[in-house]
Order: C-alpha cells, then structure tokens, then sequence
C-alpha cells in the first residue's frame, strides 16, 4: 500500500486547540527540555528521552519537504507538548503530517492525543495488530498506570520524609513532583486510535525521501512496526531494537530474533531505538539477538524440565550467559543507567542482575507464546 504525497498540515502549537493541561506545558518549556534532539541524517533526527519518573520513549522525526512525521509519541501531555515546541525551536517550523505508533506501550503512545490536538490533520499509523489491542485496552491500561502512580507517590513522599541527606531528600521530592504532574495529566485519558493501519508494508513517499514502514513478524509486541529511509539508510526500530535491556513482558521470545534478522534485511547503517542512544551500526543488533536467543533456549529448556522459576534465576545469571560476555550487558545496563532517574548511591552495575533476572521471568513466562 502506497500513501503518495503529504496533504497541507495544520499549524503547530495553535493555542485555541490545546487544553489547558498542554498551555501550562508549552509555559514550562522554559524549564530545561525533555528530550536531547541529535542530528542522525540530513533531515532525520533523533529525540533521546531525557531520565524522568514516568519513561518516555526516544522519537524519531523524519523532516520532509514541507511536513514531519514523528515516530512514537511518549507518556504524557507535558512530553509531547514539549518536544514540539523543541523542534519548533531548533529544528523546522514544519508541521506534523504523521504520528507513527510501533507498538501499544504506554510510553510510545499516550502522548498519541496531544499530537493530534497540535496538529489536527495528521493520521496516526500503526500495524493493524496495535490498533487492535490498543482498541481493546480503551484506556485501561492508562488508568491502572495512574492508580499505580498514586501509590508511588505516597511512597516517594515517604522516601524523601526519612531521607538522611540533602541530596536524596531532593532527589525523592522530585520523583513525587514528576509522579503528580503524570497523575494530573493523564487521569481523563481518552486513547487516541490509529487512522492508517497495514499488516505487512506502507510506504510514504515525499520530495526529501520515502520512508517504509514494515511489518516484519512479532517480538517486543505482536504489531511491532519500523520505519526504513531508504535514501539516508535509517531505521527507526521502536522497541524491537533499542540500547536498553529489552523488555520481554509482552514479548514472544523464540520469534524476536526472527524477527531481527528480517529488521537486518534491510539496508539501515544506523538506527533509532526507542530507548537510550542512537545505534551508529549494527553491532548491538546482533548481540541483541544473540541474547534473545540464548535466553529463550536456556529458560526453554530450564522450564522443560520443570525448573521452578526461583531456581532458574538463580541459575542464570550475566556471568553464565554466553552473548553477554563481549561486554553486551554492561553495555546496556550503562545505557538504562544514563536514561534512567536512580537514587542516590546507585550504579550501573547494579543494574545488570536485576535486568537479567526479570528477563528471565519474563522469558520463563512467555517462551511458549504463539
């Protein structure tokens, strides 16, 4: 399916079509930005998610001739709201001509109805299996995210009311803050539901570039997208390759490798992940896969034989596993670490254990899935 040519946009920012929530975001602009916009391409950029309480995902912007499209569009009111007014700022007045939802998690879409309050004739476009389970959701899983936010709240209240330094006492009220201005926000969320959906290929044609978007089988999700320029050998691969530990809660562990090796088939040097930095090659796809792979086999087989989990997590650890001794896993747990908020007196390499044993769970749970 071919979408030729981009229609007339709307403006950006038009204030009669803002809530009031997204003014009072757009007035916080002058606080330091949300996102840190790197140039990856002529005309493609990447928005890595500064650390907050509540996750964003990283965007890719892909700059026409006369539009943008945004691919993801993160948590919250005050993120989207913000991010427009950043490349409005520093990178084109252009407006937003499409918004690009790769998967159905919280964190790539529910910034989804903001985008379109900015720019009302944009289209949201996504694989048909993330408009189906978005539509199935309704809502849901945002409003159990705010119960969960409000008893966060009460927790970090309490952390930053016994903290023994200045520093963590800071630290925790800040967390709260962030925790309070997320359940402003998102407590009459109401979805935002793709327009455009395909099952296998969509190509969006302009003067600057094309840009494919593929369906290419399930891994973090079951309608995880990408979106390929061929022209300036670019991907924006959401959450199916990223610099964070991968998140397999959702995941279909024997096929995600699969999957990354038809995201290979295409002709990227560089790509934008969902979380953490820009990948410069391809390097981190195939330790990714490696690690994917490995601990589908070794859980697999662990829970074959009718392994508990608290044994299996004990039994695998970073040091046992094979794809992680070429420094994989430091890698992306420096990477969580550096998009990440963490308290006061945490490190990096406290982080690799704790990630490995949730992918195990994670895996131990879904490794049958088809």
């Amino acid at each position: 399916m071919t979408l030729g040519g981009c229609w007339a946009g709307s403006g950006l920012l038009t204030q009669s079509v803002l809530r009031a929530a997204q003014a009072r975001a757009q007035a916080k602009y002058t606080l330091p930005a949300l996102f840190d916009i790197q140039k990856v391409a002529d005309g493609i950029y990447a928005a890595i998610a500064r650390p907050t309480a509540i996750i964003n995902c990283n965007a890719a912007i892909f700059e026409g001739a006369s539009e943008i499209v945004v691919v993801d569009a993160h948590s919250t009111v005050t993120a989207a709201t913000s991010l427009v007014a950043q490349l409005r700022r520093d990178v084109t007045s252009k407006p937003v001509r499409y918004i690009v939802n790769t998967h159905f998690h919280g964190d790539h879409v529910q910034g989804t109805p903001t985008y379109k309050r900015i720019a009302p004739h944009a289209d949201v476009v996504a694989s048909e299996a993330t408009r189906q389970r978005l539509a199935e959701d309704d809502g849901r899983g945002v409003r159990q995210a705010v119960e969960q936010a409000r008893k966060t709240l009460d927790a970090h209240r309490q952390k930053a009311g016994a903290a023994n330094s200045a520093e963590e006492k800071a630290y925790w009220r800040k967390m709260a803050d962030e925790v309070a201005s997320f359940i402003a926000e998102m407590k009459d969320y109401v979805p935002e539901l793709p327009a455009v959906t395909f099952d296998h290929d969509l190509i969006l044609r302009d003067q600057a570039h094309d840009l494919h978007l593929a369906f290419r089988g399930r891994g973090h999700t079951e309608g995880d997208i990408f979106v390929y320029c061929p022209q300036k050998k670019v991907v924006a691969a959401g959450d199916l390759l990223h610099s964070f530990s991968p998140y397999i809660g959702d995941g279909f562990p024997k096929e995600w490798p699969r999957t990354l090796d038809n995201l290979a088939g295409f002709g990227w040097e560089k790509a934008i992940g969902g979380h953490g930095s820009v990948h410069q090659d391809r390097r981190r796809l195939a330790d990714m896969r490696a690690y994917l792979e490995e601990l589908a086999e070794v859980v697999g087989k662990a829970k074959s034989e009718g392994r508990p989990l608290q044994e299996v997590q004990k039994m695998v650890t970073p040091e046992s596993l094979k794809s992680l001794a070429n420094g994989y896993g430091r890698f992306f747990a420096a990477e969580r670490f550096k998009g990440t908020p963490h308290a006061p007196g945490e490190s990096a390499g406290d982080l690799l254990a704790g990630a490995v044993r949730t992918n195990v769970a994670e895996v131990y749970r879904n490794v049958e899935r088809s």
